[in-house]
């Protein structure tokens, strides 16, 4: 059975910062510490677990009253392709809905675009690089 839900203990926060790190910094060769910043207080977080297993992370939080914002999105590599990302932005559109939000933002890297374009998101403008990473602001009306 998959879920989307929260982490609930210490072990499933454990791992799920190690995925965010694992996955989205390590390959840049960013230090552990760089998954991590200061909304992750007031954000909403969610796994996709199956069988016990952690395959997907994401967080969502609010920039304003009326829009939110996706970071730290990752799949575990040999789960990729299976519909876990997809869980996870359904799950974030939801809970956006549920405060009343108007639009979803988020920087996509270069890579997973389309992605976020078979999702409903589009480019709005060419973003930052993280270290040689191109990102693109992408938004989604709701």
């Amino acid at each position: 059975m998959i879920e989307v839900r929260e982490p609930s203990n210490q072990e499933e926060w454990d791992m799920y910062y190690k995925i965010r790190w694992e996955i989205l910094r390590k390959p840049l060769g960013l230090k552990q510490g760089t998954e991590r910043d200061e909304l992750d207080q007031v954000a909403n977080h969610r796994i996709v677990e199956k069988q016990k297993n952690i395959l997907a992370v994401g967080r969502l939080h609010f920039n304003s009253n009326n829009t939110a914002q996706i970071r730290y999105m990752a799949v575990i590599q040999n789960s990729q392709r299976n519909g876990y990302g997809k869980l996870l932005i359904h799950e974030f559109v939801k809970i956006a809905k549920q405060n009343n939000i108007s639009k979803i933002v988020l920087y996509s890297r270069d890579s997973v675009i389309r992605f976020y374009e078979k999702l409903g998101f589009n480019i709005i403008a060419r973003a930052h690089k993280l270290k040689s990473v191109q990102h693109f602001l992408m938004q989604k009306n709701i």
